[in-house]
């Protein structure tokens, strides 16, 4: 080969490069075709459901337990909006084994702007370790929103049996101030 050239004038190189185009092009065909077969092969018509039904012994299928395509349900419901503050009564209790004098009035002074009903402040029976917000049935989302009012934010639980305070004077809600909550009051 001499200098400035730099292919066969035989016409090699266009039969070479137009044999390697063919091959690519089919290569591409092939693997285009092997896409579509295989996903016609592993796609269902309907995603994520079963594939088989509760059939019993007889072979015949139980209503109540096969596929229900009429219904739906779910496991989770929304939570419950809180009722009206006006028509929430709150009794706050100090529950810092008497170390903090005049925190649940406070306390409760806190939640007068809120428009809860405020029953007047009383002591819990015995020291509480954290500060708590208790509410009755039907009320835990207005014991969520009353608990999300302080900083730092106590805790929520059901009523106990024995609520913490000698008597509830009719409350759905029950807060008891404990040192934390008392301190930054």
């Amino acid at each position: 080969m001499s200098r400035g050239q730099h292919a066969a004038d035989d016409g090699s190189f266009p039969r070479s490069a137009g044999g390697a185009m063919l091959r690519g092009v089919g290569l591409i065909l092939v693997a285009v075709i092997l896409g579509v077969v295989l996903l016609n092969a592993t796609d269902s018509p309907e995603p994520f459901r079963a594939s088989s039904t509760a059939e019993d012994d007889d072979g015949t299928v139980d209503p109540a337990e096969g596929d229900d395509d009429d219904t739906t349900t779910s496991s989770t419901e929304p939570p419950p909006e809180p009722h009206n503050p006006a028509e929430v009564a709150v009794l706050v209790a100090n529950g810092t084994g008497g170390q903090v004098s005049g925190a649940a009035g406070r306390i409760a002074e806190r939640l007068k702007p809120e428009n809860y009903i405020l029953k007047p402040s009383t002591n819990a029976t015995a020291a509480a370790e954290a500060s708590m917000v208790y509410y009755q049935p039907e009320y835990e989302a207005d014991a969520r929103a009353i608990a999300g009012i302080f900083t730092p934010a106590p805790g929520v639980q059901p009523m106990p049996e024995q609520p913490p305070v000698a008597d509830l004077q009719g409350a759905h809600i029950l807060v008891v101030v404990a040192a934390d909550l008392a301190a930054r009051s």
